[in-house]
């Protein structure tokens, strides 16, 4: 059961944004113009230059890329499936991500003053001190929590009602989970052929410039994916199986360096994507509408399968 396979997740990080409304401002300039006082507003940046509040930004961002790596889409809500066997890899990671973020909260309160008396000048006579709360309640700004549900079950359900109206619940309950499941497959087959469809187009141009993470985004998705394919999508696993063993063979500084290797190389790849969209096709006509197969996967690809050209 696909309840014992994986879980819901969602990272949930609070900073504090530096912005304020300056309502005295926006009326005036409202007035100046003759406008009604809806029709703008001015926010004042109250930092400027607050090199340790980047650093919190930026450390939000990794956290946020790290989670989306190994979760799948779920909700709009904010969770996202989250296979079990990532279950303590994410533990682990997020009591690190939680310890440098508290540490550069601690870091950045130590010099807020400071960062105060420097955007003082800069806004001059826009400078409110109410404006800027103390360290004790800007501390409470800042926060990274990690939630963990159980995925819903039909069977789960009880509520006082009759047993048809329950049973329809029920059903319609399942039959989210298995939408949000078709979904999760989804974003795999689209991670895939995107990554293999970017090396195309990269080793396709002589004179482009490609990095080492042209070959390295390609290994890294390709061994997680089989982790993260809670469905038992076989054929998703094999094609990450063959990208593996026919275009990570190579360095990026291997395919820049030997002509030969780079167009033999993105024939592969080239290739792959076409077998790719051959397979989908191929599962879209074969199997039953019901059923949570690939014809749903390759009907919401469709706006970008557009296969790359052949070397």
């Amino acid at each position: 059961m696909i309840t014992e396979r994986a879980m819901l997740a969602a990272v949930h990080i609070s900073i504090w944004t530096a912005v304020k409304h300056d309502r005295k401002v926006s009326r005036d300039v409202a007035d100046q113009h003759g406008a009604h006082q809806g029709a703008g507003r001015y926010n004042k940046q109250l930092l400027r230059g607050a090199d340790k509040l980047d650093e919190l930004r930026t450390l939000a961002g990794q956290i946020r890329q790290y989670f989306y790596k190994i979760t799948l889409p779920w909700s709009d809500e904010g969770f996202r499936l989250l296979p079990a066997n990532f279950y303590f890899d994410l533990m682990a990671r997020m009591r690190e991500f939680e310890a440098g973020f508290e540490q550069g909260v601690e870091s950045f309160l130590g010099v807020y003053p400071q960062y105060i008396e420097q955007v003082r000048p800069e806004l001059n006579g826009l400078f409110r001190e109410e404006d800027y709360p103390s360290a004790e309640k800007l501390r409470k700004k800042f926060g990274v929590k990690l939630e963990v549900l159980p995925i819903p079950s039909g069977a789960d359900f009880r509520v006082q009602m009759s047993a048809e109206e329950q049973a329809r619940v029920s059903r319609e309950i399942d039959a989210n989970v298995r939408e949000s499941l078709m979904r999760g497959t989804e974003d795999l087959w689209k991670r895939l052929r995107e990554v293999v469809a970017h090396m195309v187009d990269r080793l396709n141009e002589p004179e482009s410039r490609f990095h080492g993470s042209l070959v390295t985004n390609v290994l890294d998705l390709v061994e997680i994916l089989p982790r993260l394919n809670v469905n038992g999508d076989t054929d998703l696993n094999r094609f990450a199986e063959q990208v593996k063993e026919r275009l990570c063979n190579y360095s990026a500084q291997d395919l820049k360096k030997h002509d030969l290797l780079r167009v033999t190389t993105a024939a592969d790849a080239a290739n792959i994507v076409a077998e790719m969209d051959g397979l989908l096709r191929s599962r879209e006509t074969a199997e039953p509408a019901e059923t949570t197969s690939a014809d749903d996967i390759f009907a919401r690809m469709s706006a970008y399968m557009e296969a790359p050209a052949a070397a």
